[in-house]
């Protein structure tokens, strides 16, 4: 038998899986329907090195000085610096074909103030450039100077700190099973002459090392189990709604007409007992038509009221000698 118990508890479970069912729905409404598939990637890689002759010194007591050597470049000490350039381009997949084009432009600035493009020619002749990929240039602080004063005494100003700003442009064209690659890699390298009042004048040269990895291509791919998981939580919501719309109706259909039966003789618990004998037959049986007017009865008879709770009725009743007054209410 479907009692109103059940019906609520019922309701509680529906309503628990509604909520759940939405948090489900929501959950898989926030996540990507498609993944992201990388089909294939590629890197630039460019390394300087450099190796400074040096005048003799005392401060090192040697006659070179690299990057590993951890030192200032003083410019009093440094005759030259040997730069050497190192070009790499790796992909996955391997390229079937490969075409590498490079230029290099340098440029002495003197940072907010000028800027002088050199010709190619005073790059092989002053810097010694090679015309190669991997390339070579020879920085002499001496003769940078003497440029440097040249411009300043032109323009009027006196530039204490300047730099070389070294500029290759490599493109690269490629061919991959994953698709046609074609990009441009701009390694620049910048070596500047400082004059600190608290370090002195030195050279330093940066960036040694630049990398750029690029994506060559992508795919948008279905995930079953998230479209599933979308279908799954929208059917579980809809079931759950649909269930609990139904339990719903069944707790109203059964929701006790009028007043209950503690509300009813909640006013005349005062002169009421529980009993759980029925009646006893006597001559005369008047049925009362509410329990108050039983209660009126029983008052004017100064008797209480008995009250017998049974499956589906409710009898209520006033004994006079052989006349039984009572009030039946059906549950």
């Amino acid at each position: 038998m479907v009692t109103r118990k059940k019906i609520t508890a019922l309701l509680i479970i529906l309503s628990v899986l509604l909520l759940v069912s939405i948090i489900s729905t929501y959950y898989a409404y926030q996540q990507p329907i498609y993944k992201t598939t990388i089909l294939g990637t590629y890197q630039h890689d460019g390394k300087y090195d450099y190796i400074a002759q040096l005048k003799p010194n005392i401060i090192y007591n040697t006659t070179t000085l690299t990057p590993k050597d951890e030192g200032i470049l003083y410019t009093n000490i440094v005759s030259y610096i040997n730069i050497t350039f190192t070009y790499t381009f790796t992909s996955n997949p391997e390229p079937t074909n490969l075409i590498v084009q490079h230029q290099v432009s340098v440029q002495l600035e003197s940072p907010g103030r000028w800027a002088r493009n050199l010709t190619v020619i005073e790059t092989q002749e002053i810097l010694q450039l090679t015309d190669d990929l991997n390339f070579t240039i020879q920085v002499n602080p001496d003769e940078i100077a003497q440029l440097k004063e040249k411009i300043d005494n032109e323009t009027g100003i006196s530039s204490t700190n300047y730099r070389l700003n070294i500029r290759p442009t490599i493109h690269i064209t490629a061919n991959t099973t994953a698709s046609t690659i074609e990009d441009t890699f701009n390694p620049q390298l910048t070596v500047a002459f400082v004059q600190d009042p608290a370090l002195g004048r030195y050279i330093t040269i940066w960036p040694l090392k630049t990398s750029i990895e690029k994506i060559i291509r992508t795919e948008q791919v279905l995930q079953p189990w998230m479209a599933n998981l979308r279908i799954a939580s929208i059917i579980f919501a809809v079931a759950s709604a649909s269930g609990l719309t139904i339990a719903t109706g069944f707790h109203i259909k059964t929701k006790p007409k009028g007043k209950t039966i503690a509300k009813i003789i909640a006013p005349y618990k005062e002169i009421m007992a529980e009993t759980t004998q029925k009646p006893p037959e006597t001559n005369t049986i008047i049925e009362m038509k509410t329990l108050e007017d039983l209660a009126k009865v029983a008052d004017t008879l100064n008797k209480p009221i008995l009250y017998l709770k049974e499956e589906k009725e409710n009898t209520f009743y006033v004994i006079d000698d052989q006349t039984t007054y009572q009030y039946r209410k059906t549950i």
